[in-house]
């Protein structure tokens, strides 16, 4: 049973079985047959579209077997924290931290995910809430402790080889996922262009910069200046002062005592998520200077395409 509430809570945090199953190293079938078993032992009903969080299914014995998971993850020194694709990195290489997939939710639904004991945190960035909030105020759920990690300035960039060719068109997560975000960027670029749902790798994001001219709006602090320039990225046109306020979420309801191992794993993300908001404007990556054109063969290949498409 536990093994089937596991694919149960992963098909809730990637949002469907495929990704699932990868995680896992199962068969698709398997993925599949032990959320069966859950439907028919837990009598769980699937949420009708449009499906929000949980979608799959809960009940009030659910919850209560998700909360004792909890408590044995945590009694034995570990955390299930989840984010999404852009800020994944910062929970990579923590020690007690358990790897679960990437995936963008909004804020409420990543609130309802730490509630329903599925996640024991979440990374969200306020960009996610529906509105923006007043200076210093924290978003407020039943249940849910908010604590604030810090302001993190984005940057739009976009591989070396689009720069001349780069037609202000910005990869963004959907507007219902990053609601805040489509609202700074609407009338300040040209295009927003939402990828489909199953795009959640950080990886997969990266690769269509270098297929497209794209941008992408990423934090330089996140990562070394010398990773960026590895994956060939370069700032894209004039820069936008856009900026986010990172928060963890965590359950406050009186069940949930984080031991010391978890409590130095989120001392660890803290420091993390400082160092990357002090570097500042000393982060930004900069416009590559060409001493002649880019990959004209590239650019102009793109545009004939867009023309067959026209």
């Amino acid at each position: 049973m536990l093994l089937s509430l596991q694919v149960l809570d992963l098909l809730e945090i990637s949002g469907n079985q495929h990704r699932t199953a990868r995680f896992l190293s199962m068969h698709q079938t398997t993925v599949s047959r032990s959320y069966r078993d859950l439907i028919r032992q837990f009598r769980l009903q699937p949420q009708t579209p449009p499906r929000q969080v949980c979608r799959w299914g809960t009940s009030t014995s659910l919850r209560l077997l998700r909360l004792a998971c909890r408590a044995h993850r945590l009694e034995d020194g570990r955390l299930r924290l989840a984010s999404d694709a852009l800020h994944h990195s910062l929970l990579q290489g923590m020690a007690g931290v358990l790897d679960v997939p990437p995936c963008f939710h909004h804020a409420d639904d990543w609130a309802a995910l730490v509630s329903q004991a599925v996640i024991d945190g979440a990374l969200v960035s306020s960009l996610c809430h529906p509105c923006p909030l007043p200076l210093g105020e924290l978003p407020r759920w039943p249940g849910i402790r908010v604590l604030p990690l810090g302001t993190l300035a984005l940057q739009l960039v976009c591989h070396h080889r689009w720069q001349q060719a780069w037609d202000q068109t910005v990869l963004v997560p959907g507007c219902q996922v990053m609601p805040l975000l489509h609202q700074q960027l609407e009338g300040a670029v040209n295009t927003l262009e939402q990828p489909p749902r199953t795009w959640q790798d950080p990886q997969l994001w990266l690769e269509q910069l270098h297929h497209r001219p794209l941008a992408l709006p990423i934090c330089p602090g996140l990562a070394p200046r010398s990773w960026w320039e590895q994956q060939g990225l370069v700032a894209a046109g004039d820069q936008l002062n856009v900026q986010e306020q990172l928060w963890l979420l965590l359950p406050d309801d009186g069940l949930t005592v984080l031991p010391r191992a978890a409590q130095a794993s989120l001392r660890l993300l803290q420091r993390r998520v400082r160092r990357a908001s002090a570097q500042g404007d000393a982060a930004r990556l900069q416009v590559r200077q060409l001493h002649r054109t880019v990959e004209p063969e590239a650019a102009a290949a793109w545009r004939d395409d867009q023309q067959l498409v026209g």
